[in-house]
């Protein structure tokens, strides 16, 4: 026997492909599009696509004149709609409700996976309709987020940065070395962080140089741990741009 939409697996083949549709003994006639939704059933949404593309490859590839993604999308559609109805309409009562209702979430999630590849508006309007109106209040939410978050975000902005003067950047930032340096009299460090990131957005966010903004990737230069085979990673802080030493209160 063949599948007109599917790829099956012959009897008794070996190394069959996860895919493949039937069992060991092979598929039994007119059982193939059971076999297609057994298997969305064991399927996590990520496989979706490959799941949908291995059958769809082994379709086109018949090279028959009226074979086309949009005949084997609507049989795909019209199958797993059909089997969603068929679980709804069975008894809530029944012990297997819950491998039903199981069913029909993976069934919708699949139908969710199809949609965005109806460009022939196979699927019916009111499902188009719930779709989008899912959609839409999915990114309202995100967009309800993001504008606390900006709001939050605000509270940290200055309306004037701090002014380095002169060609003092070196010098401010060797002083911000040594403060990542500085250590506790108990022999902790007094700041520490495992990375150098809060230190040269620090800088970048609010501090100004030459009457201008500092760009963060300028800032990060300077935390670039230089190999000394390497000179062109990094900005080297030169000796006499080093004007200042800080050093515990005792030492003075």
């Amino acid at each position: 026997m063949s599948s007109k939409y599917f790829k099956y697996r012959k009897a008794f083949q070996r190394n069959a492909h996860p895919y493949d549709l039937g069992v060991l003994t092979g598929l039994r006639r007119g059982s193939d599009d059971n076999h297609f939704l057994l298997n969305i059933y064991k399927l996590e949404p990520s496989s979706f696509e490959e799941y949908y593309r291995y059958h769809l490859d082994h379709y086109l590839s018949k090279n028959e004149e009226k074979t086309s993604e949009k005949e084997f999308f609507a049989h795909v559609w019209q199958r797993v709609a059909r089997r969603i109805e068929y679980f709804e309409r069975k008894d809530p009562f029944s012990s297997k409700h819950a491998l039903y209702m199981s069913n029909i979430e993976k069934l919708q999630e699949f139908q969710k996976f199809l949609l965005p590849r109806d460009k022939w508006n196979i699927a019916p309007s009111d499902v188009l309709l719930k779709e989008k109106d899912a959609k839409i209040a999915e990114l309202y939410q995100k967009i309800e987020a993001l504008e606390k978050e900006l709001e939050d975000l605000k509270e940290f902005n200055v309306a004037v940065k701090a002014m380095i003067q002169d060609e003092h950047l070196p010098t401010f930032i060797d002083l911000i070395h040594q403060i990542k340096d500085l250590s506790l009299p108990n022999g902790r460090k007094l700041v520490r962080s495992d990375y150098d990131s809060p230190y040269y957005k620090l800088v970048a966010k609010y501090f100004a140089y030459g009457g201008k903004d500092i760009p963060i990737n300028s800032a990060r230069n300077y935390f670039v741990k230089k190999d000394p085979k390497d000179a062109a990673k990094g900005v080297k802080i030169e000796e006499h741009e080093k004007l200042f030493k800080i050093v515990p209160k005792d030492q003075k």
